[in-house]
């Protein structure tokens, strides 16, 4: 399904992040490794991706900082001959009520969740087209993109930027038949989980017992779920999928209310 291609992914040494890594890997993608720390988390998703007999590589960088986001670039293309894949996933969340937030919490949250994505978007769309090869950029959003909650304003914010950007870019670098499309995840329950644990988790969650009631599928997300969206478009079967933000959130944006244990 992604046999030889090379994926680079932001903020992957655990959650949903680790979870697309290794899907990836297990359909035969070769796959960068990228995160602000490198800890145990991190080294358990390279020997899960090394596991599936693909090469894996690590890239600290911090991607809201242009320089480091260059080297990291010259690093994976260096190691991997090229990309084909950019997944943005890294992200910074605060949640503050809004006439508390102050501005080193906004400034960290925009340099994480938005101005990354473009500094990682732009390096990648730029060696692709270079390339001449095409390829995807796909990025995280939220589905606080269409739906307030309180103290998430920044976060709700970015998220919805993130969208707009995705058809801003699909728009522009269709023509180097690069196309960029976002997953807008729902409630997920993004812990640290080794890929033998997920099965089971979406009732386990901390906060499934007041959350569940609002999600029709009835149960909270797990990082699996998005990480099957994100290889989907990362593949050939998503070569017509340009420009969208797919939500994947079990039910929850229907607005329907909630639903009793009986339903």
């Amino acid at each position: 399904m992604l046999s030889g291609k090379r994926v680079l992914i932001t903020g992957a040494r655990r959650g949903i992040g680790a979870a697309i890594a290794l899907a990836a890997a297990s359909r035969g993608a070769h796959v960068g490794i990228n995160d602000i720390e490198r800890d145990e988390g991190a080294e358990r998703t390279l020997e899960g991706v090394r596991a599936e007999g693909v090469r894996a590589t690590w890239h600290l960088a911090d991607i809201g900082d242009a320089a480091q986001v260059d080297a990291m670039f010259e690093g994976f293309i260096a190691e991997h001959g090229g990309i084909d894949v950019l997944v943005n996933n890294a992200v910074a969340s605060i949640e503050r009520p809004f006439l508390e937030v102050t501005e080193r919490e906004f400034d960290l949250q925009i340099s994480n969740g938005f101005k990354g994505y473009f500094l990682c978007s732009q390096r990648a769309a730029a060696a692709m087209a270079q390339q001449g090869t095409g390829g995807r950029i796909i990025s995280l959003s939220s589905v606080q993109a269409f739906r307030s909650w309180p103290g998430q304003l920044v976060y709700g914010a970015i998220k919805a930027a993130v969208a707009r950007m995705t058809l801003g870019m699909a728009w522009e670098l269709a023509g180097h038949g690069i196309s960029c499309n976002a997953v807008a995840p729902g409630y997920i329950d993004s812990r640290v989980l080794a890929p033998d644990e997920e099965a089971g988790r979406g009732d386990s969650a901390p906060y499934a017992g007041e959350t569940r009631p609002w999600v029709p599928a009835r149960r909270i997300g797990l990082p699996g779920d998005i990480a099957d969206v994100v290889v989907f478009l990362a593949s050939d079967m998503a070569a017509y999928v340009n420009g969208q933000t797919i939500v994947v959130d079990g039910g929850f944006l229907t607005g329907g209310t909630p639903q009793g244990e009986g339903r």
